[in-house]
Parts: C-alpha cells; sequence; structure tokens
C-alpha cells in the first residue's frame, strides 16, 4: 500500500506539472480535494477526456467547478463533487425516492458519486427536449461536461440580465418545463433565475441538475410546483402578470 501510494504520488507530481494552468489552479484544487478525487481526474485525463485544468469559475457547499480543456482543446466544465460535502444526507433522500437509484447506501461516498452519475443521466435526458451542457464523462465524484460560454467567461445567469418580455420569456421557460416533465418524466428540481444562463441571441441553457427526479419520486410534484413558483417569482419581479396555480396545473394536465 505504501508503495502503491509512493508511485501515485509521483506520478500526480509529475501529471500535475503538465494538467494545471498555473500553480495558483493546481493549488485551488488540492486545498478542496482528496487523494482519491485526484486518481479520478488522472483517470479521466488518461481517458483523454481532461487535458489541461485552468482555476474555479464557481464554488458551493456540495461542489467546485472549474475550467478545463479537452485534448482536442475545446472548453470543458469540470464539476467536483467533494467528498465530505455535508449535504451527503439530502442527496441521500433524493437518490432514495428516485427508482433509478435503488439499492444506495447511506455511506457518504457511495452517495456522492450516485449524485454525480445521476446528474450526468439527467443531463442526458434533458438534453432531449432542452437545452443544456452535454455531459461527456464522468468518474466517481467528477462531472464533465460542456462549457457554455466564450473564451474563458460563461454565459451570464439568467438573475444578472434584464429581460425585454417577461411574459414570453416565462412562457419559454413553462414550456421547457412541461417538455421536461411530459417526455422525458423528469423535473429539474431546483429551477431559478440561478440555474438558467442566456447567451447573446438570447437563447437559454438550463444548468444544475443534480436535484433532478423521475416523475414517479415521491416529492416529484412537490419539486415541480417549487421550479414553476420560482421562475414565476422571477419573471412577475421583471414585470410578468402569471398565475402560478394556472401554469402548474398546465404541466400536469397534458
Amino acid at each position: 500500500m505504501k508503495d502503491s501510494n509512493r508511485d501515485f504520488q509521483e506520478r500526480w507530481k509529475e501529471e500535475s506539472r503538465r494538467m494545471f494552468d498555473s500553480s495558483e489552479a493546481k493549488k485551488s484544487f488540492e486545498n478542496v480535494f482528496d487523494h482519491d478525487t485526484s486518481m479520478a481526474l488522472l483517470k479521466l485525463k488518461d481517458r483523454e477526456v481532461i487535458q489541461k485544468m485552468y482555476g474555479t469559475i464557481e464554488s458551493g457547499k456540495e461542489s467546485v467547478v472549474f475550467l478545463a480543456d479537452s485534448p482536442e482543446g475545446e472548453r470543458l466544465i469540470v464539476k467536483i463533487y467533494m467528498n465530505r460535502s455535508g449535504g451527503f444526507r439530502d442527496m441521500y433522500q433524493y437518490l432514495r425516492g428516485d427508482n433509478r437509484f435503488r439499492g444506495v447506501s447511506k455511506e457518504r461516498r457511495q452517495v456522492i458519486e450516485e449524485w454525480c452519475k445521476k446528474e450526468f443521466k439527467n443531463l442526458k435526458k434533458a438534453s432531449k427536449v432542452l437545452k443544456c451542457p452535454e455531459p461527456i464523462s464522468f468518474r466517481k465524484n467528477i462531472l464533465v461536461m460542456e462549457f457554455i460560454g466564450e473564451e474563458y467567461s460563461p454565459y451570464p445567469k439568467l438573475k444578472d440580465v434584464n429581460i425585454e418580455n417577461p411574459k414570453a420569456g416565462f412562457q419559454r421557460v413553462l414550456n421547457d418545463i412541461k417538455k421536461l416533465w411530459r417526455e422525458e418524466k423528469l423535473v429539474h428540481g431546483d429551477l431559478s433565475e440561478y440555474n438558467i444562463i442566456i447567451d447573446s441571441e438570447g437563447e437559454l441553457t438550463w444548468i444544475d441538475f443534480s436535484q433532478g427526479v423521475h416523475t414517479s419520486h415521491p416529492e416529484a410534484e412537490n419539486l415541480l410546483r417549487r421550479d414553476v413558483e420560482n421562475v414565476a417569482n422571477f419573471f412577475v419581479k421583471q414585470g410578468a402578470e402569471v398565475d402560478v396555480e394556472k401554469a402548474y396545473s398546465s404541466v400536469l394536465e397534458g
């Protein structure tokens, strides 16, 4: 075991020198993540998924998001769920009620790895009916997906822009909520102006699908209502008139 760990340390020292864009980027990674995460990152490099890592572009209580490049030079997002995340109990509750993830134990590492896998699967399903980052690969607690932005900057979130036609904007988002629910049997579960980004052409992209659940989940309708209410509240503040109950019912009655 000691020899194996020594071999890893030697390889990590060599590979990370080439993988990270700067000493600051490497330090930001190593300050937050553990040995197993570093091993998973090297595995993704071996599989030619990731070539270069830049610094963080967003961090939260459960995960940290890095900018990266593929071997072909395509910009990527690398989302890493922290193995010591304090939110793993909430993660377990979402997983336990989703028929796609039966048999998940309460062991912290397994919960977090299944959570990462869940977001990958949710993105795959959602991409069939609406615009979201293309999921590329995952390993353990690391999810790799398409970068939505220009150069090194992601497009702004909906919360940071002024909406010219709030009524039409709400209807666009509601239509996507309907398509996701009816066609892919999925609810985002954490939808708001913080999890929708908008490009220079006004196209909307949904992000952060980790809380998404199948419509058979016992909390699915409650999560759907919360999504509708969150989005409605944002567009009402922008000037739209929205009947939340009517909007919510329109999704279920399809």
